[in-house]
């Protein structure tokens, strides 16, 4: 099994030997993916905006195609785990009558979709090199 996800990875990593141009667009597709999904489930405001940003410019200022693809998905897991602990805190912060438990739940997505990111991209990051 883990001969097949390394070649899988190896796959991946070789039809990603993309072209500046294709690079460009991965940074910058990337955090507007991002942006979408955010602004459609959530009202986290320009705080999204500034993190898509963050994400193009990180995204870009990686060296190689296959380090672009891979911090796409960790860089994004991690902005996700951390709007997670955000909206927790903020549910705390400003007593809300929602109960921490019910909010937790309720964005519970947010932080299993952005474990699962982070776990995918730092495998394939290690695959890799």
């Amino acid at each position: 099994m883990g001969k097949r996800l390394q070649t899988a990875a190896g796959n991946v990593s070789e039809s990603m030997s993309l072209t500046e141009r294709q690079r460009v667009i991965v940074a910058v597709g990337v955090p507007v993916l991002f942006v979408v999904l955010f602004e459609i489930t959530a009202n986290f405001g320009v705080l999204i905006l500034i993190l898509a940003a963050g994400l193009a410019v990180f995204l870009y200022t990686r060296s190689t195609a296959q380090e672009t693809v891979a911090a796409g998905a960790y860089g994004t897991g991690l902005l996700m785990d951390g709007l997670y602990l955000l909206e927790l805190y903020w549910n705390g912060a400003q007593g809300s009558t929602e109960p921490l438990i019910g909010t937790a739940t309720r964005v519970l997505w947010y932080a299993v979709l952005g474990t699962v990111l982070v776990v995918g991209g730092l495998w394939l990051r290690q695959t890799n090199r």
